[in-house]
Order: structure tokens, then sequence, then C-alpha cells
């Protein structure tokens, strides 16, 4: 099995293993009412909330919020899957010290909204606010087949993403899956080099806050 084809069957099983672990009906996310100003929220079992909303012109804000408040961050990313902007949180005041922001070639706007079946690699450069110099990263984007898929009890049209980031000497790689009709994407792995994938799967996926 190559890595991609094991990716796609490691994110497919975490897409769908806790589909029915959240009780009662969610409200399940929907283009209409994202469009409308309203966010969609992705519990997982860590007990993490990602609120993601629309800002327009292909780009999500994502709120990553924790039970503890600790290490909450917000991202900015472009067709709901490349990151532009970051900076952490401490409660609503976002430490600027701590931005990244990310710039990428100015072709990659063809690429998007991603698509299925598609492979491409880019080069982004990172800057920092902390005055860390910037720093290039490879980025290598493949997807996969459009299927329908359940997600913690709302059914999507759907394709997987697989993202590695290659720096110096260090890599990691992303798993998501792409829902083509709300915009957005949603993680469902991450591994390092020493590692296997991890899958985790949204507990929640709903415009209801948790």
């Amino acid at each position: 099995m190559t890595g991609f084809s094991k990716f796609l069957t490691f994110g497919l099983t975490a897409a769908m293993t806790l589909s029915t672990a959240h009780a009662g009906a969610p409200q399940c996310p929907t283009r209409d009412a994202l469009e409308r100003g309203r966010s969609a929220y992705v519990a997982y079992p860590d007990g993490s909330v990602v609120a993601l909303r629309l800002l327009g012109d292909g780009k999500v804000q994502e709120t990553t919020r924790f039970d503890d408040h600790v290490g909450e961050f917000r991202m900015v990313s472009l067709g709901g899957v490349f990151i532009a902007d970051e900076v952490d949180l401490s409660g609503e005041r976002v430490e600027e010290s701590s931005r990244i922001t990310t710039s990428y070639p100015a072709d990659l706007a063809k690429r998007l909204p991603l698509r299925p079946e598609q492979e491409f690699t880019l080069v982004a450069e990172n800057s920092f606010a902390d005055g860390t110099p910037p720093e290039q990263e490879l980025v290598e984007v493949r997807t996969g087949d459009e299927s329908e898929i359940e997600i913690a009890g709302c059914r999507f049209r759907a394709f997987p993403v697989l993202l590695t980031y290659r720096w110096g000497d260090d890599h990691f790689t992303s798993m998501m899956t792409h829902l083509p009709g709300l915009g957005l994407s949603l993680e469902l792995a991450r591994v390092d080099p020493a590692a296997e994938p991890e899958p985790f799967a949204p507990v929640l996926f709903s415009l209801e806050r948790p």
C-alpha cells in the first residue's frame, strides 16, 4: 500500500469511525448558513473545538479552543486548506508577537478551490512577527476521489487531501477531508516521519456550539 493509499484508508476511517458518537441529531452545517455568517463547530476526542467561519474570497477563519484554554490559536486559510495567517490567543486577546504569515505563489489562485485528483508542489514562505528570519517550505499537495462520507452524523460529498510540508531536514504530513459544498476542510490525521498515521475523528460537526 502506498503512503497516499494508506492515508486515504486512515483518513476515511477516521471520518466515519465516530459518526454516531454524538448523541442526538446534529444541526449539520450548510453553505447557506455559513454564507449568512454562522460558524460550523468541529469537536474532537481530545476536547478541542474548532470554529470555522467563511470570510469571503475563499478564505476560512479557524479558531481552536481547548477545555483548559491553554494553547489556543486562530488561523486563516485559503480555500479552507492553505494556512495564510496563524496567531496564538489568550482568551480573546491576540498575541501579535506569535503571528506567522505565509505567502504563496500567485498561481496558487488558479488551483483553488481544490478539486479531486490533483497533484502539485509549491514553495511557500513563512514570516514571523517575533523577528525570526523568514523560512521557506515546500508543500506537496495530493487529492483523491470524491465520494459521500458521514462525519459525526452529517453526510457530505468530500474528497481526501494530503499535504506534506518540508523545511530543512524536517517534514510532517496532514490528512484532511475537503467538503467542496461548504468550502471547508477538516483535519483527520497528522503524522511525523517517525510515526504511523494516527487518525482522529470529529465527535461533533454542527452549527451549534458544543
